[in-house]
């Protein structure tokens, strides 16, 4: 079986770009006809129950959410629980939803902790730009494990665009918790007071930070709040949610669950 599905792979590979290899494991496609191929590529198992595979390359971002790793069909736009964005080298974020369109197909769940399948989705910077995203293929991304990148759970929405960061990281700076989200030239950095407890806070405030940074250029939270929903300091775990606003970016449905160091 599993030498019939490399056959099968290598079929699709071939027939659709010259430059398309197969590889184990590999995520890679067509973006607007021009050859995409991540560096690395994981697959995430969200808090609720869906999942983010994603693939990232030196200036490149494809990120696919699905609602279940079985196999079979999932449909992206409109207002389907399913999504894919492609960020592009100078940060700016497509987004298959509720615009533009496609399918994620998983075509294999090899043990519980490999997936493949298939991808296409017309991605849309809305008012501005079209893009094309075909041939996507995905082999053997593994999941399920752990990832030393990958502190817990962290996601936001850019202007209504879903921002699912690649790395998370969480530390205690002595004076504050520092947790930060990054996806490829986009991060979203959130400091809180060590002592803090559960409660509304206001931002700007003494103590806190919020920025979101694009290609290393940084905006401060002009407005905004954290909530803080649990932090237990004997076992350096800390949850909550967050919504600001910069001089250019809406920062909306934020949520973070992280265990820090």
């Amino acid at each position: 079986m599993r030498n019939l599905i490399l056959f099968l792979f290598a079929i699709v590979a071939l027939s659709s770009c010259n430059d398309i290899q197969d590889n184990s494991p590999a995520f890679q496609g067509e973006v607007d006809n021009l050859f995409f191929k991540a560096l690395d590529a994981q697959v995430v198992e969200n808090e609720d129950g869906t999942f983010t595979i994603q693939g990232i390359s030196l200036d490149e971002t494809v990120t696919l959410k699905i609602s279940s790793t079985q196999s079979g069909t999932y449909t992206l736009g409109g207002q389907s629980n399913n999504f894919a964005t492609y960020e592009d080298e100078a940060g700016q974020v497509y987004a298959s939803n509720p615009e533009g369109e496609g399918t994620v197909i998983v075509t294999g769940d090899e043990l519980g902790s490999l997936l493949s399948g298939t991808f296409n989705f017309t991605a849309i910077l809305s008012g501005l730009d079209t893009l094309a995203i075909s041939n996507g293929i995905f082999f053997e991304i593994p999941y399920g494990v752990s990832n030393e990148d990958v502190a817990g759970t962290f996601s936001a929405e850019i202007d209504g665009v879903p921002f699912i960061p690649f790395t998370i990281s969480a530390a205690d700076t002595g004076n504050s918790i520092v947790v930060i989200g990054s996806a490829n030239s986009n991060s979203i950095t959130l400091g809180i007071p060590v002592d803090i407890t559960s409660g509304s806070y206001e931002i700007p405030a003494t103590g806190f930070i919020a920025s979101y940074s694009v290609d290393q250029i940084s905006e401060d939270a002009e407005e905004g709040t954290i909530i803080i929903i649990e932090h237990d300091t004997t076992n350096k775990t800390i949850k909550g949610t967050f919504s600001f606003k910069t001089a250019s970016y809406i920062i909306s449905v934020g949520q973070f669950n992280v265990t820090y160091q």
